[in-house]
């Protein structure tokens, strides 16, 4: 065994194993370093959806408590069009109406009646009063079509 790596001065060799150890060493720390930036990033995101979800509750709990202090908590158009959305049903047409002693909402909904009744029910959960006037179910070829004003 003729190996050269003998034959340098001692100085060479230390230098050689210090350097090819700490090369090992900054390599296996850079992979360390990776996956604690990769926990990191699952810990953030995760705390985002908590965060999300929380805020989410907090505005449901402050809505249970307006409701318990008032009678009614009023529905707004954008609620009303998520609501429409989220439950597979397509608004067939809107009118606003208002009066000196109150305001209607003329609605028409075209959909299923299952998803007409989860559409009251989600709102029901939500502690919002919708009160229905003039309520009609149709059927047509497909689909329901449902009308009904709701009364501010």
């Amino acid at each position: 065994m003729n190996s050269t790596f003998f034959n340098i001065s001692i100085w060479q060799q230390y230098f050689i194993c210090v350097l090819l150890t700490s090369t090992l060493f900054f390599i296996g720390y850079q992979f360390f370093i990776q996956d604690l930036n990769q926990q990191v990033e699952q810990q953030m995101i995760l705390y985002e959806e908590k965060k999300a979800e929380i805020e989410m509750l907090q505005a449901k709990f402050e809505r249970y408590q307006m409701a318990q202090n008032s009678s009614l908590t009023l529905i707004t158009e954008h609620e009303l069009a998520k609501a429409i959305d989220r439950n597979q049903l397509r608004l067939a047409s809107f009118k606003h109406q208002q009066n000196d002693s109150a305001t209607y909402w003329e609605i028409e909904l075209n959909g299923q009646f299952v998803d007409f009744m989860h559409f009251i029910t989600d709102f029901n959960n939500n502690f919002y009063f919708l009160n229905f006037q003039n309520l009609s179910i149709a059927k047509q070829d497909t689909y329901l079509q449902i009308r009904f004003s709701l009364l501010f």
